[in-house]
C-alpha cells in the first residue's frame, strides 16, 4: 500500500513540476493527466468499481480521450517526448481491446498494460520538461508548437 501512495506522490510531483516549469506542451500534457485522474474518480463515484474481471466502459472512454488528446499534442508540439507519452497511451488502448477479445487476459498482463504506462508518461513528462529547461538555457526561448 505504501508503494502505491509513493508512486502516486511521485507522479503528482512530476505533474506539479511540469505545470510550474514547463511551457504550453508540458502544461497541456500535465493537465490531460490530471483531468484523466479526475474523470476516473468521477467514473468510480458514479458507477462504482465494476471489478477487474469485466470491461469498464468509463475507463475505455477516458483512455480513448487521453489517447486522442496526447496524439494531438504529439503531432503539433515542437518536442519529441510527447510521442513516447502517446505511445504509452496506445498500449493502454490495446489492453482494452485485448480484454474485450479475451477476458482470460485480465491477470498480470492487463494490469501491466493499464497501470505501468502512467509511470512511463510521468517519467517522459519529467524528462521532457527537464530537456525543455536545458534547451531554454542553451538557446533561449523557442517555439513550443511546430510552425505549419
Amino acid at each position: 500500500m505504501e508503494v502505491i501512495w509513493s508512486y502516486k506522490l511521485v507522479v503528482a510531483g512530476i505533474l506539479f513540476f511540469a505545470l510550474l516549469k514547463g511551457e504550453e506542451p508540458e502544461r497541456l500534457v500535465a493537465t490531460i493527466m490530471i483531468a484523466a485522474t479526475g474523470l476516473d474518480i468521477v467514473n468510480h463515484a458514479l458507477f462504482g468499481d465494476p471489478g477487474f474481471f469485466s470491461i469498464n466502459p468509463g475507463h475505455l472512454v477516458i483512455d480513448a480521450w487521453v489517447m486522442i488528446a496526447l496524439m494531438w499534442v504529439a503531432l503539433r508540439a515542437n518536442r519529441g517526448w510527447p510521442m513516447i507519452a502517446c505511445a504509452a497511451q496506445i498500449i493502454v488502448m490495446v489492453s482494452h481491446a485485448a480484454k474485450i477479445i479475451d477476458l482470460s487476459l485480465v491477470r498480470y498482463g492487463y494490469f501491466a498494460m493499464t497501470q505501468l504506462p502512467v509511470g512511463i508518461q510521468g517519467l517522459t513528462l519529467f524528462a521532457g520538461t527537464m530537456a525543455h529547461l536545458r534547451r531554454i538555457g542553451r538557446i533561449g526561448q523557442y517555439h513550443a508548437w511546430r510552425l505549419t
